[in-house]
């Protein structure tokens, strides 16, 4: 018999000052079950010749229960589990409510020293004199439409709840237009996701992660972007003590 399986995709965002922000996910199964929990960074094709900068940063996910409120959580498992950028989790998770917790060290997601190459041009007039997106950033569009999908918009094309590529298109097309074609308001936008001014991403790690239960169906939601915060610190520390070994120090 096969697994149910369900997938979601968030992304890892560093700030200015160096926290890291992510997405942040409640998991829901009706019925007790065998699971496997995994997670990894997402490999986007790019343009010939290119990789993504982003697939070195190491990914884990925790796994929380939730008791009786979103407040009071114990931690069953975190990915330990590891397969080149694959992390995983295998076990027994019984029927209720989870949350589950992304988390990246941030050793290899950290603010880069290298120049900045020349500022890419995002908008020009058409024939017609209509403002248009250059082809610049029409080649970002695959990336970009993967960040803006966890960011759902009734106003724009969707599928599967998620923004598609036309959507995305659109959207970042009547932000340059309300703004009367100056590109500002729409750096802001790229900056905030991880952008640099090449319209490299370098500040910003996508992410993929797949629940697969076998006696019923998981049902994975975003719930919001924020800082790891308390529960995520409880589970490492909790993690840690559970997981580590205690090493005498030299002297």
């Amino acid at each position: 018999q096969d697994w149910h399986w369900a997938q979601s995709k968030g992304c890892f965002y560093l700030e200015e000052d160096g926290e890291i922000l992510s997405h942040k996910y409640r998991l829901h199964l009706p019925h007790k079950t065998p699971a496997w929990v995994t997670i990894k960074p997402l490999n986007i094709p790019q343009a010939e010749g290119e990789s993504c900068p982003w697939l070195s940063v190491d990914t884990a996910l925790f796994i929380l229960k939730e008791n009786e409120s979103p407040e009071d959580l114990q931690l069953v498992g975190f990915t330990e589990l590891q397969n080149q950028e694959v992390c995983g989790w295998k076990g027994e998770l019984g029927a209720g409510i989870y949350w589950l917790l992304p988390f990246t060290t941030g050793c290899r997601l950290k603010k880069g020293t290298a120049a900045i190459p020349a500022e890419a041009k995002l908008l020009y007039r058409d024939e017609d004199g209509e403002l248009a997106l250059t082809r610049d950033f029409h080649k970002k569009k695959r990336e970009k439409t993967q960040i803006y999908s966890f960011f759902p918009s009734e106003n724009f094309e969707m599928k599967k709840n998620e923004l598609t590529r036309q959507g995305f298109l659109d959207l970042n097309l009547m932000e340059a237009t309300d703004s009367e074609g100056d590109p500002s308001d729409l750096w802001v936008t790229l900056l905030s996701l991880g952008y640099n001014k090449a319209l490299e991403m370098t500040q910003a790690c996508p992410f993929v992660m797949d629940v697969c239960a076998e006696r019923c169906r998981p049902r994975v939601k975003a719930m919001s972007v924020e800082k790891g915060g308390s529960q995520l610190s409880r589970a490492l520390c909790r993690a840690g003590l559970e997981k580590g070994e205690a090493k005498a120090l030299p002297g």
